[in-house]
């Protein structure tokens, strides 16, 4: 049985605010902080050494600051102690619709890094709140702030309720376009990445525990899927070296390759810790990948360096393909963006989503969820992506009919150049 130390004990406020954390002997809570609500999140017991690996989460103290680690993310987030728990700090109740409104409206003109990117006047969305006694149903409710966020292109942007899940995000033309926009999301994913693994016509091993399949051709081109960025991480371990070691047979199998393919165009993400897992096997030095800030109010924290550590000394170092579309977001982005910043990386497609930030989850006073992004990532020479996307160094338009016809011309064009046609 382990306690907190002393030293961790109470309560503890992040330094760009939104959220709290309070110790004690017993247990640990976590609550979502706006100005108007503070609505307890998470508890779990306090057996802190349990905490750090079931939780994927580790807090230590440095000075008086407190350092909340999670597995996935680069960088910790600071907390600063608070004399007590602000006494509007509970669990979710029946709020009314306009507590709810106000929490959400709140918490996005506190937090969210990016208003003026997608040119949304969110001070003019305050006006749709209800009235302060009006009763409405949930889904009216779940209505009003799903058109609340109406505008902002941003996948990070999601709010989650038993109505189901809404994000402003505007998927690619060509990925709403019928028959496919019928289906499930998911399973539109599945269609396009097996109309690819149809086109690269070779079976694919997949690595246990990711989201990658891999094959090398007769002809000395590999191609390497990359689903999604997740790792199902064994209990206790960290996915950053988990998934650079899973990608050891990955790389073993690609040492004889002429050149490589990798597939990002359908991964929605997952951690950026796990794109830094892959391309370590891509440098054989350190490479400054970019640099992140969290809003601050009106500012911007310090900016927190990303640096790429080598896996070993023996890196991937044939011609890179990286193919990506406007499905490729997230941290599919910052594998992205840190394979492009290697000389033998070619990026091909279409521009990415353009969501790098991490995500800020907040739970609003009806326990319903809202996710928004409050950082900010830029690239060694002070590009920002976010909204826009990272753009291919060979742009290649992502037509629908195609693909519903099961044809790939963006990887077949790929297997052209990787064979030097």
């Amino acid at each position: 049985y382990y306690m907190p130390d002393a030293e961790q004990r109470g309560v503890w406020r992040a330094q760009t605010g939104g959220s709290i954390i309070a110790l004690n002997m017993l247990q640990a809570k976590f609550y979502s902080e706006t100005s108007v609500s503070c609505v307890e999140q998470l508890t779990f017991p306090a057996h802190l050494k349990l905490v750090e690996f079931a939780e994927g989460a580790t807090v230590t103290i440095d000075g008086d600051t407190l350092l909340l680690r999670i597995d996935g993310a680069l960088d910790p987030t600071p907390y600063t102690p608070i004399e007590t728990l602000p006494a509007a700090c509970g669990p979710a109740t029946d709020a009314t619709p306009r507590d709810v409104f106000d929490a959400m409206w709140t918490a996005m003109n506190e937090h969210y890094a990016f208003f003026d990117l997608h040119s949304v006047d969110w001070d003019a969305r305050r006006t749709l709140a209800p009235a302060p006694d009006a009763e409405m149903n949930d889904v009216a409710l779940y209505n009003l702030l799903s058109q609340a966020l109406i505008g902002l292109d941003d996948g990070h942007v999601q709010l989650g309720s038993p109505m189901g899940y809404f994000s402003p995000f505007q998927a690619p033309v060509w990925f709403t376009q019928a028959p496919y926009f019928e289906r499930d999301n998911y399973l539109i994913r599945a269609d396009l990445t097996r109309t690819a693994y149809e086109t690269v016509g070779a079976p694919l091993t997949p690595v246990e525990l990711t989201g990658i399949e891999y094959a090398l051709l007769p002809d000395g081109v590999g191609y390497i899927s990359i689903r999604h960025m997740g790792f199902d991480t064994p209990f206790g371990a960290r996915s950053e070296p988990a998934m650079a070691q899973a990608f050891v047979e990955v790389a073993d199998a690609m040492a004889q390759a002429n050149s490589i393919i990798i597939d990002l165009r359908y991964n929605p993400g997952g951690s950026d810790s796990v794109s830094f897992g892959v391309a370590s096997h891509f440098t054989d030095q350190p490479v400054d990948v970019f640099t992140k800030t969290t809003r601050d109010g009106d500012t911007q924290t310090a900016p927190f360096t990303a640096t790429l550590h080598p896996f070993d000394t023996t890196p991937l170092t044939q011609p890179v393909i990286v193919l990506t579309s406007k499905l490729t977001g997230s941290s599919a982005e910052i594998l992205a963006m840190a394979l492009r910043e290697m000389p033998q990386v070619t990026v091909m497609g279409e521009a990415t989503s353009g969501g790098l930030s991490d995500i800020l989850g907040f739970k609003l006073p009806n326990g319903w969820g809202l996710g928004l992004s409050h950082q900010t990532y830029r690239t060694m020479d002070g590009a920002l992506y976010e909204a826009v996307g990272i753009e291919p160094d060979i742009p290649f338009s992502i037509d629908a009919e195609p693909l519903m016809n099961g044809e790939d011309p963006l990887l077949r064009a790929a297997f052209e150049r990787a064979r030097g046609r």
